[in-house]
């Protein structure tokens, strides 16, 4: 996988600091999460999975599914009943199967998705709805290759990429803060891929890496908006890609902060 555009972005905000952008909407599939999903194929291939099962939104089942498609793994995305029937179609095209659950109903476990997408006692299943966060390294060592950032600001969403970014940082000891931007109410939002039914596994890490220094900022569902519709017209993103831009405006950066906004999509889904 190539790497991905990093640039200077144009100043959009009221306040002076030198931003950036590290734009992952031109992977294969439109999204970061391609470059975990590559990651996840390749160490199935090698210890001959038969099947990956993942509860998703829709872009990283989408993902998945794509990137398999030239392997002989099958691909079982769960999704909530809730979602639109055009991200079931669409994961339809990519995927061996597409189960719709009411996910605001129980949470499930590792062992109950691979119990869904099970079809014989034969099969090997992993359930990769979380984990595999090391495939996001190369995106945060392409960043460093060009500059060291005081701050990379990413979505939260489930919470992978912020703690992927958060324990890379600190795990090397730079001095980059990493700033996520969630929701303000847990509830549908037009983000609609941050939007979780189901707990997030890395909410206690979360936590304790803002203890750390690292940020957390919160948006209405009026503010993401505003944000998108504003910045839909200078980069190729997604609603709950574009949460990023509205950190400035919540956060007060020095003239001489170097601000890595992560783009983390255009959501084909």
């Amino acid at each position: 996988m190539s790497q991905t555009p990093f640039k200077k972005l144009d100043n959009h905000w009221g306040q002076k600091f030198n931003a950036f952008i590290k734009d992952e909407s031109t992977n294969i599939s439109g999204t970061i999460k391609d470059r975990r999903n590559k990651h996840i194929i390749s160490r199935a291939q090698a210890l001959h999975v038969d099947k990956l099962v993942i509860i998703t939104s829709g872009n990283n089942g989408y993902s998945l599914g794509n990137l398999a498609r030239k392997s002989n793994i099958k691909i079982v995305s769960i999704i909530d009943k809730n979602r639109p029937q055009k991200v079931k179609k669409e994961l339809l095209q990519v995927c061996y199967d597409v189960i719709e659950l009411n996910l605001h109903s129980k949470y499930l476990l590792p062992e109950d998705t691979v119990r869904y997408a099970r079809e014989n006692d034969q099969e090997v299943i992993w359930d990769v709805t979380n984990g595999y966060e090391e495939g996001y390294e190369d995106v945060i060592k392409e960043i460093y290759a060009k500059i060291t950032p005081d701050y990379i600001v990413v979505p939260i969403g489930s919470g992978g990429i912020f703690f992927a970014f958060a324990e890379k940082t600190e795990q090397l000891k730079l001095p980059t803060k990493i700033i996520g931007v969630d929701l303000q109410h847990k509830a549908y939002s037009f983000a609609d891929k941050l939007y979780n039914p189901w707990p997030s596994p890395y909410e206690k890490s979360i936590e304790n890496f803002r203890l750390n220094g690292h940020k957390i900022i919160s948006l209405s569902d009026t503010e993401i908006k505003q944000t998108y519709n504003k910045f839909k017209k200078h980069i190729d993103c997604e609603p709950s890609a574009s949460v990023v831009f509205a950190a400035p405006d919540k956060f007060k950066f020095e003239p001489a902060d170097k601000v890595v906004f992560l783009n983390t999509g255009k959501g084909l889904i």
